[in-house]
C-alpha cells in the first residue's frame, strides 16, 4: 500500500515499515534547532525520487604539478623540452606529449588553457589557492571548491554525499578540507574505488538503532536547552546526513563489479582509471562534486616530478591517459557531458629547465588546464607561451578567472556570498573573469 502524503510503502496494516521509517529519522529542526521525529517531521522530510539534481563537477586532480612540457604544450624545437615527442591529436594542429595517446583522440572534447599564471610555488599554498580560488591567508580557513559546490548544490533531502573524493592526497597534511562550511560539506573519502566504503552498514537491528537515534535525539535536545543550539544543528546535520547514506538503497553505486570487465578494461585498471569510472557512477547516480586524485603508484612524489622526471612521467600518464579520455567518451555516450564539467589539473606546473636526471622544480606560469563538458566548447586551444615555455605570451588565465568560469558553467553566481559558521559573510569567488572563449 501507498501513502501518497508521506510518499513511503506501507505494509498490509497501513504501518511505515522500519526502514521507511528509520530513512526519515533524519528529521527536521524546531525554531530551537532541536529534532522532533514525529508525522510532522516525516512529512516535510519526505526526499523525491533519485534524479539528476542540476550540474555536476569532476575534478581529476594530478597532485604534486604536472609538467607541461611532457602532457600538454610540448616545445620540440625548444633545448628545454628533454626526450618526451609531441603527437598529432584529433584536432588538427595541437599536439600533446608522446605519452597520451588516447587523451590524443578526444581533443576534440577537450578545451586545454595553455596560459595558466598564479602567484604560489610552495605545494601547500598553491593547493590552498587552486583548490579553493581564494588566495591564501592565515585568517581564514577557505573551503575547497568540492566544499562549496556541495553547499551550493546538494539536496538536503538526497541519500549520497554531495561530494566524494576518490584516491589519496600524497601527502595528507596538505589536503584541503571544508574549512568554514564545516563538516557538513566535508568530501566523503574514498580511499580505493575498488573497496567498498568500510562502515557504511548498520552492524545492528533497525529497532536497536531506531533506539539509538532517539536517544541521540532525546540527548541533542537536552544540550540545546542549554544553549548549544548551533553545535547541535550542526552535529544533527552530519546525523541526518549520515542516517540516509548508510540506509539508502544505492549504496551499490560504490560497487564497480557491477560494470562490465570490458569497460573496467577501457578506463584502465589503475587506482585512478577505476576512480574516473566511479566518478560516472557517482554523478550519474545525483552527486554534485566528484574529484579524483592521481598521486602515482611508484612513490609519494607523485606528479611531483623534482627527481627522474623523464623516466617517471611515462608512468604517470599510463597510469592516467586511459581513465581519461575513457571518462569523456562515456559521460559522452550516456548524454551526461554537457551537463558535467570535466576538468584535469594539478596545482601548478614545472620550470623549462630541467635537472640532469630529468627532474623540473614548480613554476607556476604557463602551466595547464583542461576542461570539458559543462557547456564547455572543446576542440580549442586558449593561451600560449614563448617557444621555451618560459612567459606566457597569449591570454594569460588566473586562478580567479578559472573558478568564475566554473562557477558559469555549473549555473552559479561567483559574487554571491554564503554566512560562514563565524557570521563571516564571504563571496563565491574574489574577483576574476569569465574565460569567455570557454563557452563561445
Amino acid at each position: 500500500m501507498f501513502h501518497p502524503t508521506l510518499n513511503v510503502q506501507l505494509n498490509s496494516k497501513g504501518q511505515m515499515n522500519r526502514r521507511s521509517m528509520l530513512r526519515r529519522v533524519a528529521g527536521t529542526m524546531t525554531a530551537a534547532g532541536v529534532m522532533q521525529v514525529g508525522w510532522r517531521d516525516l512529512v516535510m522530510a519526505q526526499a523525491s525520487e533519485l534524479q539528476k539534481q542540476g550540474k555536476a563537477m569532476i575534478l581529476l586532480w594530478m597532485d604534486g604539478g604536472p609538467s607541461q612540457f611532457e602532457t600538454f604544450n610540448p616545445k620540440p624545437e625548444s633545448k628545454y623540452q628533454g626526450p618526451c615527442k609531441p603527437i598529432s591529436t584529433n584536432l588538427p594542429g595541437v599536439h600533446i606529449g608522446e605519452d597520451w595517446p588516447e587523451t590524443a583522440k578526444v581533443m576534440d572534447k577537450i578545451a586545454l588553457i595553455r596560459s595558466m599564471v598564479s602567484v604560489e610555488r610552495d605545494h601547500s599554498r598553491a593547493i590552498k589557492h587552486v583548490r579553493s580560488g581564494y588566495k591564501v591567508t592565515p585568517a581564514v580557513a577557505y573551503p575547497s571548491w568540492g566544499s562549496v559546490v556541495s553547499m551550493m548544490q546538494s539536496d538536503e533531502t538526497f541519500d549520497l554525499p554531495a561530494y566524494v573524493r576518490v584516491g589519496k592526497p600524497r601527502i595528507a597534511t596538505r589536503d584541503l578540507g571544508s574549512g568554514v562550511l564545516g563538516a557538513k560539506h566535508a568530501a566523503f573519502r574514498v580511499d580505493d574505488p575498488e573497496v567498498m566504503p568500510k562502515n557504511v552498514r548498520p552492524t545492528v537491528s533497525d529497532e536497536i538503532l531506531a533506539r539509538r537515534l532517539s536517544l541521540t535525539n532525546m540527548w541533542d535536545q537536552q544540550f540545546a536547552a542549554q544553549g548549544a543550539v548551533s553545535a547541535v544543528k550542526e552535529k544533527q546535520a552530519i546525523y541526518d546526513r549520515a542516517t540516509r547514506f548508510v540506509l539508502s538503497p544505492r549504496l551499490e553505486v560504490f560497487d564497480l563489479t557491477k560494470e562490465k570487465d570490458s569497460l573496467r578494461d577501457a578506463y584502465g585498471r589503475s587506482r585512478f582509471g577505476q576512480g574516473c569510472l566511479l566518478a560516472r557512477r557517482l554523478v550519474e547516480s545525483g552527486v554534485s562534486f566528484v574529484e579524483v586524485f592521481s598521486a602515482g603508484t611508484i612513490n609519494d612524489q607523485g606528479w611531483d616530478t623534482h627527481k627522474n622526471g623523464f623516466n617517471e612521467n611515462p608512468i604517470l600518464a599510463n597510469e592516467t591517459d586511459a581513465g581519461y579520455a575513457m571518462l569523456l567518451r562515456d559521460l559522452e555516450q550516456r548524454g551526461m557531458l554537457e551537463d558535467t564539467l570535466v576538468v584535469w589539473m594539478g596545482e601548478f606546473g614545472r620550470t623549462p629547465k630541467f635537472k640532469p636526471d630529468g627532474g623540473r622544480e614548480h613554476y607556476s606560469e604557463g602551466w595547464v588546464t583542461c576542461l570539458s563538458g559543462g557547456g564547455v566548447r572543446g576542440g580549442q586551444v586558449i593561451g600560449e607561451t614563448d617557444k621555451d615555455g618560459v612567459h606566457v605570451t597569449d591570454r594569460p588565465v588566473g586562478v580567479a578567472d578559472l573558478f568564475v568560469s566554473f562557477c558559469h558553467s555549473l549555473g552559479i553566481d561567483p559574487r554571491e556570498e554564503y554566512i560562514t559558521r563565524g557570521d563571516r559573510p564571504l563571496k563565491l569567488v574574489e574577483g576574476g573573469e569569465v574565460v569567455t572563449e570557454l563557452f563561445s
